[in-house]
């Protein structure tokens, strides 16, 4: 009995202690008597509580004489677990509504330097075609996922990626092996020049997705749109991909379906919809 009553008051103290840190997460910081208000318990147990919370780094004092705020232990916890989102996970079932409604294939993509990485991609009801299979890889001034990581970089990074291209770095468009599989002919994907890709990075920008018409394989068509994290950061593209017939002549229709399902992932992922790079 008297074991069962400690586990008891053991389970009520960090219900209190979590209220505490609930409390600070949702402001910058707080005193003892507007915590004790907030939790809706003692000034006395509250501040006994922060006590303790101090000691284990959970809670810090804050600038302000009397106020405490959440502690760096806290912070880079709850910074791990934000970081270890899977974003291929998260992506997955709105990537299926995406593909169900749409009827054609849906893909994601990472960035990998100067190239993006098809991670997932869910097949539609068309030609199934060999262009960015799971595994594959395209330079970023081609195909829609690629072009839209391409659009959305931090300007800085932007332009160290696009002058990396226009150099023939990594590859690109000097080995005659792209994403589609096809090989042998020397520069399979030309890049354009600096004012072309320029242009069309702003008019992707401004669109709100990128637009691809066959620049990768002939016949086939491709919409992407970026995906932030919680912090706001570029972390992927999600694009469709079909023959061109099916997506051009609905261009409205089906670039609106890509652009709310990559704002829906965003969201997902914590993003909050404010100002990004």
């Amino acid at each position: 009995m008297a074991d069962g009553a400690s586990d008891d008051g053991g389970i009520e103290i960090l219900s209190k202690a979590g209220a505490i840190i609930d409390a600070l997460a949702g402001t910058q910081a707080l005193t003892v008597s507007a915590l004790a208000e907030a939790v809706d318990e003692p000034t006395s147990s509250t501040y006994r509580l922060l006590q303790s919370l101090l000691a284990m780094g959970w809670v810090d004092a804050a600038p302000t004489r009397g106020t405490y705020r959440l502690g760096l232990a806290c912070m880079q916890i709850g910074g791990v677990l934000e970081d270890s989102l899977d974003v291929r996970g998260v992506a997955l079932p709105r990537m299926r509504e995406l593909r169900s409604t749409a009827g054609v294939a849906a893909l994601l993509c990472y960035r990998r330097g100067v190239r993006a990485v098809c991670v997932e991609r869910l097949e539609g009801h068309d030609v199934r075609s060999v262009a960015m299979q799971v595994g594959d890889a395209l330079p970023l001034h081609v195909g829609g996922a690629p072009r839209a990581l391409l659009a959305y970089l931090a300007a800085g990074e932007q332009h160290a990626v696009v002058d990396e291209l226009l150099a023939g770095g990594d590859g690109v468009g000097g080995d005659g092996v792209g994403g589609d599989g096809v090989g042998g002919a020397a520069d399979p994907y030309p890049v354009p020049s600096a004012a072309e890709l320029d242009a069309e990075l702003r008019a992707t920008r401004e669109r709100g997705y990128a637009r691809s018409d066959q620049d990768v394989t002939i016949g086939i068509a491709a919409f992407g749109s970026p995906v932030f994290n919680h912090r706001g950061e570029l972390v992927a593209a999600v694009s469709i991909s079909g023959l061109r017939e099916r997506l051009v002549e609905r261009e409205a229709e089906m670039s609106a379906l890509v652009v709310s399902t990559a704002a829906a992932i965003s969201a997902d992922l914590g993003f909050d919809g404010g100002a990004r790079g």
